[in-house]
């Protein structure tokens, strides 16, 4: 801002002495000063308010990222028992992005007195030709898979886990066993360790009991 400032400066005293060739020397110095004066007075008011602009931004912001975040943990303390976990930026992210998915598990998914204690996005391989791609809920009453459209629905009862191990399935993702019984349920496509640690021993913790 400055340097244009000096520039512009320059320019008058060009166009000045170009098309003021009367004025005396003086005369010349006070239009000069006069003009200098008004430009910095200009650009020192608009520099004001671009600040006042850009703080207001940064406000209206700073409130929608808030209210945003007020919205996610609403959302999010139905599905993890915040009073006994901490969420994760796992957990955080995955309902901030998928809020409507969310509400609509909460609302039409949900039995009364069910609340969530974990979950991660996952593919299930239902059969060797069938794949679901959805998310793997923990509760405190069951497991249960369902997909976004929430046309696919399994649920699992703890009383019939008898096991949860995790698997390498290639070089980034990773998966969970259930052993459900005599079958064992195969969830792939996790691409969080820790996520899948923490949705695999809540499982394991809860069959226990």
């Amino acid at each position: 801002m400055d340097l244009l400032i000096k520039l512009l400066d320059q320019l008058d005293v060009l166009l000045l002495k170009f098309t003021s060739k009367s004025l005396t020397e003086p005369e010349m110095q006070s239009k000069l000063e006069a003009r200098k004066s008004s430009r910095r007075e200009n650009f020192a008011r608009k520099k004001a308010e671009y600040e006042i602009r850009k703080k207001e931004r940064e406000r209206i912001a700073q409130e929608k990222r808030e209210q945003e975040k007020q919205e996610v943990l609403a959302i999010l303390s139905q599905f993890v028992a915040m009073d006994q976990l901490n969420y994760t930026d796992y957990e955080y992210n995955e309902v901030r992005r998928n809020r409507k998915f969310f509400r609509s598990v909460e609302q039409r998914v949900f039995e009364p007195g069910e609340y969530g204690l974990s979950f991660i996005s996952c593919e299930f391989d239902k059969s060797s030709k069938r794949e679901i791609y959805g998310y793997l809920f923990v509760t405190n009453k069951r497991v249960f898979f369902i997909d976004k459209r929430l046309g696919n629905f399994h649920k699992f009862n703890y009383r019939t886990i008898l096991n949860v191990s995790w698997f390498r399935d290639g070089v980034l993702e990773k998966g969970l066993y259930i052993q459900y019984g005599k079958r064992r349920l195969e969830f792939d496509e996790m691409f969080d360790m820790d996520q899948m640690k923490r949705v695999g021993n809540l499982i394991l913790r809860k069959a226990s009991r």
